[in-house]
């Protein structure tokens, strides 16, 4: 087993013949951005520290540069620049059967010709061959002839080597970790899309290599068996103790399965820490929106010392705690950010918010309601909301059309500065641990 070590790395892929270089906006990037931005950059200064045995989930939107980001791991695409350590090793310049790692994709990629006892040997077949090198003897030669020649006739005529003997135990230990061995005769096309998964684990897993990488192995699968083979994936992990990297776009994934997670948005890492740290306190205001679900509501508000903030008719008093810290934004204004689990339905007041129920959606163990503000005079900015997404207990009745107040918990208040989108946070507070 072994740490992942990534050093800025960079990777951008050139123009096409003919098409125009996009020009650099961000006034903060250095001159190694600069350089590398003469062609579509699709991952920039990509820092990342993957602990020995630790799950380590990438998160984030469809073209984010999570896959290709494996991707680079893995060997499979070359880098722009940066480095990439795998225990004590750079692994740069080594081709992908050097690294030691096994991939598990998201189209399953088995061979249909082979069985499932087959293709979870065949990547241990293929290094037994590659150890020999040039100095495969004419006996080993006789050997693996006689085992592939014998390998489909009935078992008492088969001939198996110490090394086949060897593969076969391997085979058979890691079908009956992953409770498939009524299924090593089978071919892919009579195995359902959780099997083929766990058949494409199993390969992964009878290598023991240093690293698992996973591209979205679940995206094939139904609801019910994604949860199922999620829990078996958390679990073999454990067992095995082997660094995984794994790649997810689906938030539920990430926050049930990693220790720790790291986000990224167009190509750059927005934070890295454990799932509960990111929900609590989010670095960003795209962190704080895309983990959570419901995303969390945005609301424009003047802050005005020492501790009002108001938009139109509502005003509230904030806790003593961020007077002091928002004081530099006194008279301006700046996003408070409120999850949907912490509005309450509550009374007419002015510190309260007067919306309107567009629509209600009940789940049975909770109730989503989509609600557009009604307050007058609402200041709102371009980049808000349109309305505010309200999670609800589902003893409480609400009908669409209808008009309620909502009661926001001042304990849970999030504020993000409106230009940078940095969370601000109370200076009591600890530091957030935020990667760059």
């Amino acid at each position: 087993m072994a740490q992942v070590i990534l050093e800025n790395v960079y990777k951008s892929f050139p123009h096409r013949k003919g098409e125009a270089p996009a020009q650099v906006k961000n006034n903060n990037i250095d001159s190694g951005d600069a350089a590398r931005s003469e062609g579509v950059s699709i991952l920039r200064r990509i820092n990342l520290t993957v602990a020995d045995g630790e799950f380590m989930v990438l998160v984030g939107p469809s073209g984010c540069g999570k896959s290709t980001l494996l991707r680079l791991i893995a060997g499979l695409e070359s880098m722009t620049g940066g480095n990439i350590s795998v225990g004590d090793k750079l692994v740069n310049d080594l081709p992908p059967k050097e690294r030691d790692i096994a991939m598990v994709f998201q189209s399953y990629a088995l061979y249909p010709h082979m069985t499932v006892y087959d293709n979870i040997a065949f990547g241990l077949r293929r290094r037994s061959l590659d150890n020999l090198g040039h100095e495969e003897t004419n006996s080993s030669f006789v050997e693996n002839l006689l085992v592939s020649a014998t390998r489909k006739l009935p078992k008492g005529l088969r001939y198996l080597s110490e090394k086949e003997k060897s593969i076969d135990q391997q085979v058979k230990n890691v079908a009956q970790l992953l409770q498939i061995e009524a299924l090593l005769k089978r071919l892919p096309k009579q195995l359902s899309g959780g099997q083929r998964q766990r058949v494409a684990l199993g390969r992964a897993i009878a290598r023991n290599p240093q690293v698992f990488l996973m591209d979205e192995p679940l995206s094939n699968l139904d609801a019910k068996l994604r949860a199922e083979t999620r829990a078996q994936i958390v679990k073999l992990q454990r067992q095995l103790g082997t660094t995984t990297i794994y790649v997810t776009h689906d938030q539920t994934e990430a926050m049930t399965m990693g220790d720790r997670i790291a986000i990224l948005n167009q190509g750059q890492l927005q934070q890295v820490a454990p799932p509960l740290e990111l929900y609590n306190r989010p670095a960003n205001r795209f962190v704080a929106e895309f983990i959570g679900s419901p995303p969390m509501n945005f609301i424009p508000v003047k802050f005005q010392a020492p501790q009002i903030i108001t938009n139109g008719d509502f005003r509230m008093t904030l806790p003593e705690i961020w007077g002091a810290t928002l004081q530099k934004y006194d008279g301006k204004t700046v996003i408070l950010g409120i999850r949907p689990e912490h509005l309450i339905v509550g009374v007419p007041a002015t510190r309260n918010l007067p919306v309107q129920v567009d629509l209600v959606e009940n789940l049975g163990n909770d109730t989503y309601l989509s609600t557009q503000l009604i307050i007058p005079g609402f200041q709102r900015q371009s980049f808000s909301e349109p309305s505010l997404q309200v999670r609800i207990p589902p003893d409480r009745t609400v009908k669409m059309g209808e008009q309620i107040w909502l009661s926001l918990t001042p304990e849970k208040l999030h504020f993000f500065d409106p230009e940078t989108e940095i969370a601000i946070y109370p200076k009591t507070s600890p530091q957030l641990p935020f990667e760059k």
